[in-house]
């Protein structure tokens, strides 16, 4: 039997579009274009059709079924901005492929594939509709069946309704009988109304009794028989009788509406010049590798327009691995579980030549992959399978193993204290690098880059521990990672070249894998007896706070509830409200900081109480809790954490602590040396004026720098318009340095009015005399905007690129804070590179030392903790490195360093 696609384009664009928001090439969004041709793809490979056709849906104004009910689908949001821009891209991606697309005025896509579904089962050809669309499933029959995008299980691409059974597990009715289902429950996604108070729960046995929506109106006074089912429900079924069937007729599906379609109409096949010089355009790389559209194996003119000959070409021909440096992975491949001494022998041997290796580790154990064989070797299953198996002889392999060896995330494994002599790339870090992607999650660059769809965890094991599951189980599960990455190296490995990231990935993000991980291990101490104490300080003051505000209440009420606080302060105390919100009037901290201006006593007292219960709860009491036994502190620094290219800190966030309050530093003060030690605090001053006052090239900036002038006295004089002489106030350097810093956080007029205190014009003219006194800041910003603008993305001093959506939108907001974000990513970016550079070189030096540690970085400032004895020698030494690692050929980068007992004493 033939087969036949139909694609509901819709569907498939906006999940390609979400899945790939950060992909830009150049001066446009190519995400949805890239994911819907990986997705077509996908669908050549699983169903091999003979046919295909493209449905598309017309604009909402022109359907009959608004006729008919005016709100149907009105609710929609617009289609993104992003999106609509791509829409003719994926209309040239179906003309590549020779595809046809269809659609007609009045009617849905729905109705278009409704409608060709029938005509092409009426003649005995096999029909799969690819959809999101649940509603589709009541077109099924014998010939047709629905796939639904991304609702596969154990890794499947998508989820197969063939028969009424699936149907019925997957929604609760027959197919025959959605509309009537969609009738009573309606879909809101759609604005079709349905009957109050009805959902799946009540619909289905309503329908599995009566059948349909006419059954059950006739028996409309025997449904209290079903459970759950009461008068109320009756009544306004009784009411909402017309609804019903308008809803019902609004989610049929039409299959006869006048579309003029032949069978010839459905033939596809690949015009390898239209597609090779759009996705050069685009720069899809690895689409021209992966379909091999350079490879004259693919050519039109020597090929057949035969739909199984195009399936055998996309598929058969050269992956991006068969290139002189990477050679294909194998599908025929072997598993072995390393679980004893003998095993692991045969494991060691097998890869003693092989020139690269890709693993992948979770804790519980690790996946190897070579070019043909895979191998886990399992760390922590019940029972412990690796009893028989000597750890140190597998730290051993991997520390002397001439392979070169590529992972996703190898810090967790140095964190374990197993050494890799040739790590080559983190795919992470890499697709991190690729994509400015922040979310973690080895299925998204193998994904995104190879096409190759694995399930995660959760959907294969649900909540079952991995150390429950047996080897073999587990381990295929981790194989199917680590020969992923095997795959997907090649194809990482030309983007990064691609797009000019290969120096920062080689000299900065691998070398400070190392250093991060050294961080990690060692930890920050704390002294538990300070927080105990400062602990019970809290407590006290906690209370008095509380028995004030009670006092002013008159009663009691629960402090932490705004439901309870905003009705003492709105309707007990009969206070003015300031704004609403959703589920009522708002007591947040700009309600009480207006409420705290107006002079009501009782906002300033709720204010500081929230002010030192956050700080208890989020530090004083929870630090001590994650200590370990030498009451050191491990946070977790994440590579990919920001979009800048800053280094985060997680569980806990040491970066967040507060510095320039009372109580922040009271918190300092528990962190602590080991005796005989101190700790060294040295930090970049204005690292990131400076960045700006090189790489904008100011006269006026880097004047001020060369000659040790206070940049926010100099800022002040201009924007107060000072005479010679005239003393700079201590509030206006105050407010110099927050306009100076303003600049690179792209702070609007608006917000620093708000920050100041002062009105809008205030801050415009503050800011315009800013760029009076820094003409060349105005152009730099300009300069980067214009490159963010022609290319989708922005370059720090070392080549880091950071995608900026929204930079050619034409809504107002969004390009504003896309501009907003393009030039903070150039100086915040550089600023952040180079604190990693000049860590990468103090730690070739302290490495492996005894009497120094490098424990933190929080942004422009390093935490040592150094034997009392010798910190002047490292002092020395790290200024030194510190100073000049990194030269600009204007501005000098200076330091302050600081040395005591505990952090707060390093500032």
């Amino acid at each position: 039997m033939k087969k036949a696609v139909l694609l509901d384009v819709s569907a498939i664009m906006y999940r390609a579009y979400f899945a790939n928001m950060n992909f830009r090439t150049k001066n446009e969004p190519t995400g949805a274009v890239y994911g819907f041709t990986n997705t077509l793809l996908s669908i050549i490979k699983e169903f091999s059709p003979d046919y295909i056709g493209a449905a598309f849906d017309v604009k909402r104004a022109s359907l009959k079924r608004s006729e008919i009910y005016s709100e149907y689908k009105a609710q929609r949001d617009a289609v993104p901005e992003d999106l609509l821009l791509q829409i003719p891209r994926i209309e040239e991606v179906l003309d590549g492929f020779n595809i046809n697309r269809f659609k007609i005025d009045g009617y849905e896509a729905d109705d278009v594939m409704g409608t060709l579904s029938q005509k092409l089962s009426n003649e005995g050809i096999e029909v799969i509709v690819v959809t999101g669309d649940k509603d589709l499933a009541q077109i099924l029959d014998k010939n047709v069946k629905i796939a639904l995008l991304g609702k596969g299980e154990g890794g499947d691409k998508f989820k197969i309704l063939e028969t009424d059974e699936d149907v019925v597990e997957y929604l609760g009715v027959t197919s025959k009988m959605i509309p009537d289902f969609f009738g009573l429950i309606g879909d809101s996604s759609d604005g079709i109304p349905g009957v109050r108070k009805i959902g799946p729960k009540k619909a289905v046995p309503m329908l599995e009794k009566y059948g349909n929506l006419e059954g059950v109106y006739e028996n409309i006074d025997k449904l209290t028989e079903i459970p759950g089912i009461g008068k109320s429900l009756i009544i306004n079924m009784k009411e909402d009788k017309e609804i019903a069937f308008i809803s019902r007729k609004l989610a049929t599906i039409e299959k006869d509406i006048p579309l003029e379609c032949k069978i010839d109409d459905l033939k596809y096949s690949i015009d390898n010049k239209k597609l090779l010089d759009l996705f050069k355009t685009l720069e899809f790389r690895v689409l021209v590798k992966k379909m091999g559209l350079e490879s004259p194996a693919l050519s039109v003119e020597e090929k057949a327009p035969e739909p199984t000959s195009l399936q055998m070409g996309l598929f058969s021909t050269p992956s991006v691995q068969e290139n002189e440096s990477v050679e294909p992975v194998a599908k025929q491949r072997n598993f072995t579980v390393v679980d004893d001494e003998e095993k692991f022998k045969q494991f060691s041997d097998k890869l003693a030549g092989e020139k690269r290796l890709a693993f992948f580790y979770s804790g519980t154990g690790f996946a190897v992959s070579s070019l043909k064989d895979d191998f886990y070797i399992p760390l922590g299953h019940t029972p412990l399978f690796h009893k028989n198996l000597d750890l140190d002889k597998v730290k051993e392999f991997f520390r002397n193993s001439d392979s070169i060896f590529i992972t996703y995330n190898f810090k967790p494994l140095l964190n374990e204290g197993i050494k890799i002599k040739n790590m080559d790339m983190d795919l992470m870090i890499a697709y991190h690098l690729i994509s400015s992607q922040t979310k973690e999650g080895v299925e998204i660059p193998l994904e995104q880059l190879s096409g190759i769809d694995i399930a995660p965890y959760s959907e294969k094991f649900g909540k079952e521990a991995p150390g429950n599951l047996s080897t073999e189980e587990y381990g295929k599960f981790l194989v199917e990672r680590s020969k992923g990455i095997m795959e997907t190296y090649g194809i990482a490995m030309e983007e990064i070249k691609g797009k000019n990231l290969l120096e920062v990935l080689k000299e900065t993000e691998m070398p400070l894998i190392k250093v991060l991980s050294a961080m990690e291990r060692k930890g920050i101490k704390i002294d538990p007896v300070y927080f105990a104490k400062y602990e019970k300080e809290l407590e006290i003051l906690l209370n008095n706070l509380q028995k004030k505000i009670f006092e002013i209440a008159g009663e009691e009420f629960n402090l932490n509830s705004p439901k309870q606080l905003a009705e003492v302060l709105f309707f007990k105390l009969n206070l003015d409200p300031v704004k609403k919100t959703k589920t009522g009037l708002s007591t947040d901290e700009e309600v009480l900081e207006k409420l705290k201006n107006d002079g009501v006593e009782i906002a300033s007292y709720i204010l500081e109480y929230r002010k030192y219960a956050k700080l208890k709860n989020t530090y004083v009491d929870a630090l001590p809790k994650l200590a370990d036994s030498r009451d050191r502190l491990h946070t977790t620094f994440n590579q990919i954490g920001t979009t800048t290219g800053r280094l985060s800190s997680s569980n806990p966030n040491l970066q967040n602590i507060p510095v320039k309050t009372d109580e922040g530093m009271k918190i300092r003060q528990g962190f602590i040396a080991d005796n005989g030690n101190v700790l060294m605090g040295i930090d970049y001053s204005q690292i990131e004026l400076r960045v700006l006052a090189e790489l904008s090239k100011d006269e006026n900036l880097i004047a001020a720098y060369k000659n040790n002038e206070d940049l926010h006295r100099v800022t002040a004089k201009k924007i107060f318009e000072l005479e010679d002489g005239e003393e700079v106030s201590r509030e206006q350097r105050i407010i110099a340095k927050t306009i100076n810093f303003s600049i690179i956080y792209g702070k609007t007029a608006f917000g620093l009015s708000k920050e100041l205190g002062i009105t809008q014009k205030e801050a415009t003219d503050y800011i315009n005399r800013y760029f009076e006194q820094y003409p060349k800041v105005k152009d730099f910003e300009k300069s980067i905007i214009a490159y963010a603008e022609k290319n989708g993305y922005t370059e720090t001093y070392f080549g880091r690129r950071r995608i900026i959506e929204g930079i050619l939108s034409k809504n107002k907001n969004i390009k504003n804070q896309a501009e907003r974000m393009a030039v903070n990513s150039v100086i915040q970016g550089t600023a952040a590179e180079i604190l990693k550079k000049v860590m990468i070189e103090i730690f070739k030096v302290i490495e492996n030392k005894e009497d120094i540690s490098l424990l933190l970085q929080v942004h422009d400032e390093l935490i040592f903790e150094i034997k009392e004895e010798k910190v002047e020698e490292y002092r020395t030494t790290i200024e030194n490195i510190m100073r000049n690692s990194v030269k600009f050929d204007d501005v000098v980068l200076d330091i302050n360093t600081n040395i005591g007992k505990n952090w707060a004493e390093t500032k």
